[in-house]
């Protein structure tokens, strides 16, 4: 645990007292809320977008009178259907919808379909995706959009990318409405450390102002090396407001760590120090079992783990006699080990005045990788203790957790995070903003926390931002090939054409690294 002046100082006042009751606490002492800047201090004006030809309108589409290929048939076999039959998809190619659209606005769209197993397709207007169809074994049931804008004239509805094997009865269309105000707001005023020090408070207060008015830019970047950021300032003239950094060959398990010595917390300290904001995920090779992240690839079991022990405080000496007791399992104590392991490089990050947006544990629900694979609740008790071991007995002030398990069943409290993420993988060249799924977000916690799109392949349009009223925090495009060329610092503009990178980033939608306060 590190050490603490003014409980030193403290203690040091009171000994003499301290066995008659001296009112002491352990904790550490809370920053004067008066020296933090509040989120009222900065101005940024809402941009509207005014393009809008109110008109009313419906729909109701029936699959089966679609244009149909192999992959795609008319079935009548399940009940309750509604027109002369539905639609088996086992090939997403295999179906086509068209509809005359009478008006440029927003409107809501239904799909109601069902299917044998869980199964997720996502519904495309004109190539571009409006809606992902979620589908459980049962009967028929309903996924819905609100605030997707349709331009007026022939609109092609089809299937994107994902797992077919599931049935569409119809598609009903009607007028809907943007994304409402009420969205960013309420949002918490504090963070969840209450003892998070000045900069990390500041830079939260700063989210909450323009969180609703703009996007930051962000960045995902290859570990140990500028490759990405370089590119963008080569390319763009700017930085992003936020870089990604990750963890990913510094667990203890990893074999090779030796031949890859923590590089990226030295370039987050330099890109602090240069004014930016740090963003830190963990792909977390496996503590036993078989290192790696990817649950195939281990025979780790989270499950396996759990214990109403309260280890997240003890001494790791006292967890090793628990674990040498018999009393809790090798995965609960080699957890905790390494968990001491990263918060050695978070303290050391603190040392050096770094804040970081701390994403750990990441696309937990999608199960590829073992923090996801035993399901909800394991992965609940492991951020909770991950939260209360960094916290509370590592005394970790510089941390804003930012919690991405793609599905509001995982959400651990309110009390255990400060931002709510989820990944977006569009098609190449779809700049679209996604603003169902970030509406649907704020119903995730308490409706109280920040949504950021935390992965992306594409950066989204601005203009479409300002349209679909569709303001996530931040977003960060993934690395590699979604930015640059072959590991050169060129674009390359697979995902996102140059043209449209310069929009994003000379836009007065975006905040780009030179646009940051100095915290």
């Amino acid at each position: 645990m590190k050490l603490n002046y003014l409980k030193i100082i403290a203690l040091a006042l009171c000994v003499s007292v301290l066995l008659s009751g001296c009112g002491f606490s352990s904790k550490r002492a809370m920053v004067d809320p008066s020296k933090v800047t509040p989120a009222e201090s900065y101005s940024f004006e809402k941009l509207t977008f005014s393009g809008i030809e109110e008109q009313d309108f419906s729909a109701h589409l029936e699959a089966e009178d679609g244009e149909l290929s192999s992959g795609a048939a008319i079935k009548k076999d399940k009940s309750g259907f509604s027109g002369d039959g539905y639609v088996d998809i086992s090939d997403n190619a295999g179906f086509k919808l068209t509809v005359e659209i009478p008006s440029n606005q927003f409107y809501k769209i239904t799909v109601r379909h069902c299917a044998g197993d869980h199964k997720e397709n996502e519904l495309m207007f004109n190539g571009k995706k409006v809606l992902d169809i979620y589908s459980e074994a049962g009967d028929w049931q309903e996924s819905l959009a609100d605030g997707v804008f349709l331009e007026a004239g022939e609109n092609t509805i089809t299937l994107g990318s994902g797992w077919s094997w599931f049935s569409i009865d119809s598609i009903d269309i009607e007028n809907g409405v943007s994304i409402d105000d009420s969205v960013y707001s309420g949002m918490s005023e504090t963070l969840s450390n209450e003892y998070a020090n000045l900069k990390t408070q500041n830079i939260y207060q700063y989210l909450r102002a323009v969180y609703g008015k703009r996007t930051l830019a962000g960045q995902c970047t290859d570990y140990g090396n500028n490759t990405e950021t370089d590119a963008l300032y080569l390319g763009l003239g700017k930085y992003p407001a936020i870089r990604a950094f990750d963890f990913i060959f510094d667990s203890p398990s990893y074999p090779y760590q030796n031949d890859r010595p923590a590089k990226d917390y030295d370039l987050a300290i330099e890109w602090s120090k240069d004014g930016g904001l740090v963003v830190y995920d963990w792909h977390w090779h496996a503590p036993c079992g078989g290192p790696d992240f990817y649950t195939e690839n281990t025979t780790f079991r989270l499950s396996n783990a759990v214990t109403d022990k309260d280890i997240a405080h003890m001494d790791l000496d006292d967890i090793k006699a628990l674990y040498d007791g018999g009393e809790i399992s090798e995965e609960a104590y080699k957890l905790v080990s390494d968990i001491d392991v990263i918060s050695g490089y978070l303290q050391k990050l603190e040392d050096n005045n770094v804040t970081v947006l701390w994403r750990p544990l990441h696309e937990a629900a999608g199960g590829w990788f073992w923090w996801g694979a035993s399901g909800s609740e394991p992965y609940k008790w492991l951020w909770r203790l991950m939260y209360e071991r960094m916290t509370d007995y590592f005394e970790l002030d510089n941390l804003i957790w930012v919690w991405n398990a793609q599905d509001e069943e995982w959400y651990p409290g309110d009390d255990y995070c400060d931002i709510a993420a989820i990944d977006i993988y569009g098609a190449a060249h779809d700049y679209g903003t996604s603003p169902a799924t970030l509406a649907d977000m704020r119903n995730w916690s308490d409706g109280d926390k920040m949504v950021t799109m935390s992965e992306c392949a594409t950066m989204p349009d601005p203009d479409l931002i300002v349209r679909d009223n569709a303001y996530w925090l931040w977003f960060a495009v993934w690395n590699w090939d979604y930015i640059v060329k072959d590991g050169t610092t060129e674009l390359s503009g697979a995902y996102t054409d140059l043209e449209m990178m310069k929009k994003v980033y000379d836009s007065e939608v975006i905040i780009t690294r030179d646009e940051l306060p100095k915290f």
